[in-house]
């Protein structure tokens, strides 16, 4: 199966993220340059319409990109993958206000997954006030995409027995950024800093609904979101695992104990942990492949995933999320001591993987356990699973 070029080109842009990284770090904010060329390389645009100019690439493609992308820079990936849920809800906003919000196209979104906004309705739109303690991407973007919940007086107002939750579509000039990322020991890169919103008039159009009819009668557009998102967040943990396992054996083969003279290569442990972490990548990797092109299958055809396909697709993320954290921490611990220094690749790594497999388990109750009900016969516990 051929690949998007956008698959080429994040590859290709692998040496100026690496060039950057550090500088990164530093600063709490990618460096203007790596912002740029991804935009125009199209990776904040992955999942939105051809309409306005997305890419609307399938989920394997959009898994390879972010892959090579994490494999130099997590943080980066970081941008893309915060970037998919704006990119997906345009598909259900009419054409005026899709126009509007893809107006500069190369742009990344910024993006919270924490519910933290509450929205007064007020005549054709509502009030949006709140603070969203981390928000990725949103010094370098033109929009953010924010949760909140629709008030009713002093409780969220019920929409079929449900709180009305919805994904608010923010300019970014009319927020109030908090610098907070700068004291941050993980994805300092992300610029994941504070944003705050006080009152601030929301048209109803950019009021996204999850669950919403989408306008695009498309693959992309017509399944659960979820099935098409999550692996993403995989695609992010095995390139840093890639990496992890890159630096360590290039370590491991040329390092010579100064104690006894012999190479570390030769040692066993130094063996059975190289070889082991070579199989669980490519077994994780495959895992999700083998789950998103079957997935697929049926979604490009226009029907229904199965729910037990579903299942093994978020079943496949979270596997490589758990067993992904566990060998980076090996790597690191079993590693020639370089890797103790700060900014190490390794160092790094292990850093990063905690973070990025913390973001992933705020989803564990609704979609990993579901997963397992799915499996056992059961409901999933999430709608939107």
């Amino acid at each position: 199966m051929s690949s998007h070029p956008v698959v080429a080109a994040a590859t290709a842009l692998q040496p100026l993220i690496c060039e950057h990284h550090l500088e990164a770090e530093a600063n709490a904010r990618l460096n203007p340059a790596v912002v740029e060329a991804a935009g125009k390389a199209g990776l904040f645009r992955l999942y939105a319409p051809k309409e306005v100019g997305g890419l609307e690439v399938t989920p394997l493609d959009a898994f390879k990109a972010i892959e090579a992308v994490s494999a130099a820079d997590p943080t980066l990936s970081w941008y893309i993958v915060n970037s998919v849920p704006a990119c997906l809800a345009a598909s259900g906003l009419p054409e005026k206000e899709r126009e509007e919000l893809f107006a500069e196209p190369d742009k990344n979104f910024g993006f919270s997954a924490v519910v933290s906004g509450r929205a007064v309705p007020e005549g054709d739109g509502y009030r949006l006030s709140g603070s969203w303690p981390v928000v990725t991407g949103c010094v370098d973007s033109r929009w953010c995409a924010l949760l909140g919940m629709v008030m009713d007086g002093e409780a969220p107002r019920q929409v079929n027995g449900k709180p009305d939750a919805r994904i608010f579509l923010v300019p970014t000039n009319k927020l109030e950024i908090f610098p907070t990322w700068k004291n941050s020991a993980v994805m300092r890169g992300t610029g994941s800093n504070e944003a705050h919103a006080s009152d601030i008039f929301i048209p109803e159009n950019f009021a996204y609904k999850p669950g919403t009819e989408p306008v695009f009668k498309r693959p992309l557009y017509t399944s659960p979101p979820q099935v098409h998102s999550m692996p993403l967040f995989a695609a992010v943990v095995i390139g840093v695992l890639n990496a992890a396992l890159d630096s360590a054996t290039n370590e491991i083969a040329n390092k010579i104990s100064g104690i006894t003279g012999l190479s570390q290569r030769e040692q066993p442990a130094s063996q059975e942990l190289i070889a082991e972490n070579n199989a669980l990548l490519r077994a994780l990797r495959s895992g999700c492949i083998d789950a998103m092109e079957r997935s697929w299958a049926f979604a490009s055809k226009g029907e229904e995933i199965p729910p037990k396909l579903r299942a093994e697709v978020y079943s496949s993320c979270f596997l490589a999320a758990d067993l992904g954290r566990e060998m980076v921490s090996k790597l690191y611990a079993k590693g020639t001591r370089a890797a103790f220094m700060q900014g190490h690749p390794l160092e790094r790594a292990l850093r990063n993987i905690h973070a990025i497999v913390g973001a992933i388990d705020a989803r564990r109750a609704g979609f990993q356990y579901s997963a397992g009900r799915v499996l056992l016969g059961g409901e999933p516990l999430d709608p939107g699973f």
